[in-house]
C-alpha cells in the first residue's frame, strides 16, 4: 500500500508528503496539536481519529483565514479528496498510534491543577504529586509526563513510586517496603493527637495489611491542606480519598465538639449561644465550599454521636476505598497472540 499511496502524492504535487518517513512523522507528531493527551480520556480508535480529525480541521481553517497554505491545510485537502488509498493509509496509522498508546489514552487522568495535593500538621507538611521535580525552589508536575504514568493514581502503588516531597526543600521521602509507608502514614496520624482518627488508621493499616492486591487501594490522605503555602493552615480535612479511575474526591471530617465547637464561654445568653452556631455554621459551609472550588471534594462531617460508633464510620470509609474497579480496557497481548 505504501507504494501506492506515495506514487499518488508524487502525481498530486504533494512532494512534502511524498516519502514515508515525512508522512509518518506530520501524522504523528500532530497528536498532541489536534488532542488533549493530557487530559482526556479515550477508549477506542474511533474516538482517538474523530478527535485527531477534529482536531486537524480545525488548524486548517485557522491557516487558510490566514491564506497560509501549511501542512494543515494540506493534509485536510488531501483527505477531502478523492484519494482512497491516502485515506486508507492514514486510518490504519492512527489506529496504530493509538493502541500503541492504549495503557495511557484509556484512563482518567488527573487535570492539572488537580495533581498535586499536600498534606499534613503545621511545620510537618508533605506533597503527593505525580510526576514531581524541583525547580525554582519548589516542587511542581513535569506536566507533559502526567499521561505517561504507569500506576494507578493516588493509589499505594503511586506513593511507592513517586514518595512524598518536603515542602520548600529538594528532599523526598522515599519508602523500601509497604510496610514502611504504613509506619509513616501512623505516625503522622497519631502527631494529631486525636484517638478518632488513629482509631480509623489502625483499621485503614489493618485492611491494607490483609487485601489481596494492597499497592491498588487509594492512599487515605490525612491532614489535607486547602492552602499548603500559608504558614498555619487555613483549612485541614481528616483523611481524603481520591478515586483512581474516575478522580472523583471524597473527604471525611471526624468533628467531636471538644476540640471543633465554638461555643465557649461563661453564662452566655440564648442569643449569644446563637451567634456561636451562627459563627460555626459559616466557617464549616466556607471550608467547604472552598474545598470544593479548588478540588472538587465534598466531604462528609462526623459529630459526637456519630463518632460514638467508629466502626461504623470506618465501614463508610471502607466503601469509597472499595468502591472503584479499573475500566474494561482491550486485551492487547491476547490480540497480538491471536491475530
Amino acid at each position: 500500500m505504501m507504494g501506492t499511496v506515495i506514487a499518488d502524492l508524487e502525481r498530486s504535487g504533494y512532494e512534502n508528503f511524498a516519502r514515508e518517513d515525512s508522512l509518518n512523522a506530520f501524522i504523528g507528531s500532530k497528536a498532541d496539536n489536534y488532542l488533549n493527551l493530557k487530559e482526556d480520556l479515550i477508549k477506542t480508535p474511533m474516538e482517538y481519529k474523530s478527535k485527531w480529525l477534529r482536531g486537524l480541521k480545525k488548524h486548517a481553517e485557522q491557516a487558510s483565514r490566514w491564506g497560509n497554505e501549511s501542512s494543515h491545510v494540506k493534509m485536510y485537502k488531501l483527505l477531502k479528496g478523492d484519494n482512497p488509498n491516502f485515506k486508507q493509509y492514514v486510518d490504519l496509522f492512527l489506529e496504530g498510534s493509538f493502541l500503541k498508546h492504549y495503557e495511557e489514552h484509556y484512563k482518567n487522568k488527573p487535570k492539572f491543577d488537580e495533581s498535586e495535593y499536600w498534606f499534613g500538621n503545621n511545620d510537618d507538611e508533605f506533597g503527593l504529586l505525580v510526576t514531581p521535580r524541583y525547580a525554582y525552589g519548589r516542587w511542581e508536575n513535569d506536566q507533559s509526563e502526567i499521561r505517561h504514568f504507569r500506576h494507578p493514581y493516588w493509589t499505594l502503588s503511586h506513593v511507592m513510586s513517586t514518595g512524598f516531597c518536603y515542602m520548600n526543600e529538594n528532599l523526598t521521602r522515599t519508602f523500601t517496603s509497604l510496610e514502611d509507608l504504613l509506619q509513616f502514614f501512623r505516625d503522622m496520624v497519631r502527631r494529631t493527637k486525636s484517638p478518632s482518627q488513629l482509631a480509623i488508621a489502625d483499621r485503614y493499616i489493618a485492611y491494607v495489611k490483609s487485601h489481596e492486591t494492597p499497592l491498588s487501594i487509594p492512599f487515605l490522605i490525612p491532614e489535607l491542606r486547602y492552602d499548603p503555602l500559608k504558614k498555619r493552615h487555613e483549612h485541614r480535612l481528616d483523611f481524603t480519598i481520591i478515586t483512581p479511575w474516575t478522580m472523583s474526591k471524597v473527604g471525611f471530617e471526624l468533628s467531636p465538639s471538644s476540640t471543633h465547637g465554638v461555643l465557649k464561654g461563661k453564662n452566655k445568653t440564648l442569643k449569644g449561644l446563637s451567634a456561636d452556631v451562627h459563627t460555626w455554621f459559616e466557617k464549616e459551609m466556607k471550608k467547604h465550599k472552598e474545598y470544593w472550588r479548588k478540588y472538587g471534594i465534598n466531604y462528609i462531617v462526623y459529630t459526637d454521636s456519630d463518632l460514638e460508633d467508629i466502626e461504623g464510620i470506618w465501614l463508610e470509609i471502607k466503601k469509597h476505598l472499595e468502591s472503584y474497579d479499573a475500566p474494561d480496557h482491550l486485551e492487547l497481548q491476547l490480540m497480538n497472540e491471536l491475530l
